[in-house]
């Protein structure tokens, strides 16, 4: 089940058209919705308000436990002239934990009903901009379309985000040797969060390439030739922000490989080095054991050079194996 973040309390907003952009107000349940009102953003909605909108709207508003289902008939479907539609959205993207939350489009009437339990940055900048600049809002179609726009431009800035991190992490997985050490602990973690935070991108473009396509079939709902193009628009990015994101798993998934191997290989030769230290000093130890066994008779015991010449001995044994391990490029 989706994670909705903790959010305000829950307020319900009227977006009205004034010169080209958008003026908010403020909806108080038992209010009248403000005559002309062209989107109606309803944020962490009780059972109250859920009631409230049904009856101000004339709609059948789905609740949270709505929001949550998964089958296709439950997040896009017609009822009369309205058209309901759940999509996922990837929220708190700039925090160690992003996560991915259903929020819920109602176009009614030429009129925008938006159901969220949190508070993804699109629908911020896309409500602060229309309030300061001129934006197509003459109904709810092209207010779906300009808060589409802004909801893909999020996800591809996630997505070049993600890449400037595969490419950081490219850089210092294959960076010379000599150079400063790896921390691989860190990397995978960062290689883990990249994978993450693309899954969620990837799951929130295939729900809003339904929704878009769910909206561009031919239905008795009219769209404006702005919002139509819009919506086309949007499909085409989808499609594309698509393909970026496969493409950026796929190296994802080449990066966590290759770093596996890398400490594979690093691990190899470390227990190489072990191997060849035990080997080089095994015939030492050897000859060192046999002269250490002191029995009585053991001819070499009287001999008066015995002892330097067992440590010549030894000396040799040692330096001839890594001789011939050097030679055949072992070390």
């Amino acid at each position: 089940m989706p994670h909705f973040p903790r959010v305000a309390d829950s307020m319900i907003t009227a977006y009205l058209p004034a010169n080209g952009m958008l003026r908010p107000v403020s909806v108080a349940r038992g209010d009248a919705i403000p005559q002309g009102t062209v989107w109606i953003d309803a944020l962490l909605p009780d059972d109250d308000d859920l009631t409230f909108l049904d009856r101000a709207l004339n709609l059948d508003v789905p609740t949270k436990e709505d929001m949550n289902e998964i089958e296709m008939s439950s997040r896009l479907y017609q009822e009369g002239d309205a058209l309901y539609m759940t999509a996922t959205m990837v929220c708190q993207a700039d925090t160690p934990e992003p996560s991915i939350v259903p929020v819920t489009f109602v176009l009614s009437d030429h009129r925008l009903l938006t159901l969220r339990y949190a508070e993804p940055t699109p629908f911020r900048l896309y409500a602060a901009q229309a309030q300061r600049h001129a934006v197509p809002c003459a109904g709810g179609e092209e207010v779906l379309a300009g808060l589409l726009d802004a909801i893909v431009d999020r996800l591809a800035d996630l997505l070049e985000r993600v890449q400037g991190d595969v490419e950081s992490i490219s850089h210092e997985i294959f960076k010379p040797k000599g150079t400063a050490k790896r921390d691989y602990s860190d990397i995978i973690a960062r290689i883990g969060r990249a994978h993450s935070l693309t899954s969620q991108v990837k799951e929130s473009l295939v729900s809003f390439g339904r929704l878009a396509g769910f909206v561009a079939r031919p239905t008795e709902v009219k769209l404006s030739k702005i919002a139509d193009h819009g919506f086309k628009t949007f499909t085409r990015d989808v499609t594309a922000l698509g393909d970026h994101a496969a493409y950026l798993a796929n190296n994802i998934n080449f990066l966590l490989d290759a770093t596996l191997g890398v400490i594979n290989n690093e691990q190899t030769g470390i227990i190489k080095i072990f191997s060849v230290a035990a080997v080089v000093f095994l015939p030492p130890t050897l000859i060192a054991s046999i002269y250490g066994m002191n029995f009585e008779v053991m001819p070499e015991l009287s001999f008066a050079y015995g002892y330097p010449i067992s440590l010549g001995v030894m000396v040799l044994s040692a330096i001839l194996p890594y001789l011939f391990f050097k030679y055949r490029g072992w070390l």
